[in-house]
């Protein structure tokens, strides 16, 4: 019975794993392309300024308020501990952070505030985690892919917006634990800014 059990278990883990929804590749960022706009704004000398496209957040998947949410817990700590180079480990951790946001932005518009706000706090950790990797990367001469630093700025400052968004959205409890998560984030953007 016991044996049934973990078989059903791995299934499930096997299952979650390889979902093509729930599940992603951590690859290197690429290069983002530029959209030059023929309007609004235009530089010096009638130039037109090139702008970068939206920073979109990932698709968050299952939400914490979901039966088998720690199954993903369980991958995602699993594919933490397996990623050894640190530059592929901060792609994770935006990619985590990112994640957590869009998942407390879809709970908060659920209307379960709470739960948003614990989970937004755990992603913000994710940014944190990032970024002093990023800095003890550089501590040891190697320079940081500029692509890597730009991935990481754009994120901070998808963060803030949402942030203020949400704050708006909330009140009590659950607005000041995410006016908490803002002015963290806010903090982390100048540590970001030394990996320049």
């Amino acid at each position: 019975m016991k044996t049934r059990a973990i078989f059903f278990i791995l299934a499930l883990l096997f299952l979650v794993v390889s979902s093509p929804g729930l599940s992603f590749a951590v690859t290197s960022p690429k290069p983002q392309p530029t959209v030059t706009l023929t309007s609004e704004p235009v530089g010096k000398a009638g130039v037109p300024m090139e702008k970068k496209p939206e920073y979109l957040l990932p698709f968050p998947g299952i939400l914490p308020d979901h039966p088998l949410y720690f199954l993903k817990q369980i991958r995602d700590g699993i594919l933490d501990r397996l990623i050894v180079d640190p530059l592929r480990k901060a792609e994770f951790h935006v990619l985590q952070a990112d994640k957590r946001l869009a998942m407390g932005k879809l709970l908060v518009e659920q209307g379960k505030g709470a739960l948003g706000e614990t989970t937004i706090s755990k992603g913000e950790k994710y940014l944190e985690r990032a970024a002093r990797g990023l800095l003890a990367f550089k501590s040891t001469g190697r320079p940081v892919p500029a692509s890597l630093i730009d991935l990481l700025t754009r994120s901070t400052q998808k963060h803030v917006e949402i942030l203020i968004q949400l704050i708006a959205k909330t009140t009590g409890a659950e607005q000041a634990g995410i006016q908490g998560s803002l002015e963290f984030v806010q903090k982390l953007q100048g540590e970001v800014e030394k990996l320049m």
